[in-house]
């Protein structure tokens, strides 16, 4: 893909901007992971930097930043329906931010569907967000960019080939009766909780081709800004080519991220495992004098991972406890 010249600048300009709130341990996880991001990204190695800007949308679903070079990290590895994704998902979040509707179109431009690049441009050009210097680069872009496709659409025959190629396969596909070989069926990563619909309720969803995440909190409290006295989080990872591991490393990736906040913080960390097999592990921890405390089970599968959190602010009481293992025990995997 060619990225203009642009993007570094339009990246720095991202950076600088992002304001990262303190506030609470899921903050804490959101900076520890955005910087590993940002540190991958910048040695080129965007596979590492696909994860843990993933991770850190997990923690804060709505950072600006982290969306757009988590898109650009996508578009680096020719992965273009991802970041297509990624930066719509900006878009919707921040309508009137242009730093993704110019990502985007760059992608739109490169594959030649000069109509969708050019209008993704002309938006961001109306947009208070967007300076007067880069208006008039844009503004001279776009001139360029309707050149590009008048040329493209007269002097290369790829269009009219497509369109011949198109109605071709769709007559071979109406005469040919082919026999199609069942497709084995896809882990979904759907997780089923016995929680109670009067308690809880869900505050988030996020989720791509290669992760999600939904988080319930008490009815009433905004979950969406940290603001919540006890949350339930479930992820779900895809396990591919580019991201592979075992179940003790992902547990031990997990607990050594928390720990590395707290120690440098200077807060007490406290780790258990409850109960271990091959595919699965129930753990506990406590941190900060047990100010924050999370009982959780992570499931392993050749195809994903699944790991399910009960937190609290403050410590789980004994009834509490054990109703949570239960419902982690009983949860339904899909």
């Amino acid at each position: 893909m060619q990225l203009k010249g642009l993007l570094k600048s339009l990246i720095c300009i991202l950076i600088s901007s992002a304001a990262l709130l303190i506030c609470g341990c899921s903050t804490l996880n959101f900076r520890y992971e955005y910087d590993k991001g940002m540190t991958a990204y910048k040695e080129k190695k965007y596979d590492e930097a696909i994860i843990y800007f993933n991770n850190a949308l997990n923690y804060k679903p709505d950072s600006y930043s982290a969306l757009c070079l988590l898109g650009t990290s996508y578009a680096y590895k020719k992965e273009m329906q991802l970041a297509e994704k990624t930066f719509q998902d900006a878009i919707r979040l921040f309508p009137n931010q242009w730093n993704a509707y110019v990502l985007l179109a760059d992608i739109k431009r490169n594959q030649k569907d000069y109509e969708v690049a050019i209008d993704y441009y002309e938006t961001a050009v109306t947009l208070e967000s967007m300076g007067g210097k880069e208006k008039i680069y844009y503004k001279k872009l776009l001139k360029q960019i309707r050149e590009e496709q008048a040329a493209y659409t007269i002097n290369s025959p790829i269009a009219q080939q497509q369109s011949r190629e198109n109605l071709k396969s769709e007559i071979v596909n109406t005469y040919t009766n082919k026999q199609v070989k069942p497709e084995e069926p896809l882990q979904t990563g759907e997780v089923f909780l016995s929680l109670d619909s009067k308690k809880w309720e869900k505050a988030i969803e996020q989720k791509d081709e290669k992760s999600k995440v939904i988080e319930y909190g008490l009815k009433g409290e905004d979950v969406k800004n940290f603001k919540w006295t006890q949350l339930v989080t479930i992820q779900y990872f895809v396990l591919t080519d580019n991201f592979k591991t075992t179940l003790n490393e992902y547990y031990n990736t997990h607990i050594g991220a928390i720990e590395a906040i707290a120690k440098n913080s200077n807060k007490t960390f406290e780790k258990k495992i409850i109960h271990q097999t091959n595919n699965e592990i129930f753990y506990e921890w406590k941190f900060d004098n047990s100010k924050e405390t999370e009982i959780a089970r992570i499931v392993y599968t050749p195809k994903g991972i699944y790991h399910i959190h009960f937190a609290k602010k403050g410590q789980f009481t004994n009834e509490e406890k054990a109703k949570y293992m239960d419902i982690l025990k009983t949860a339904s995997l899909k």
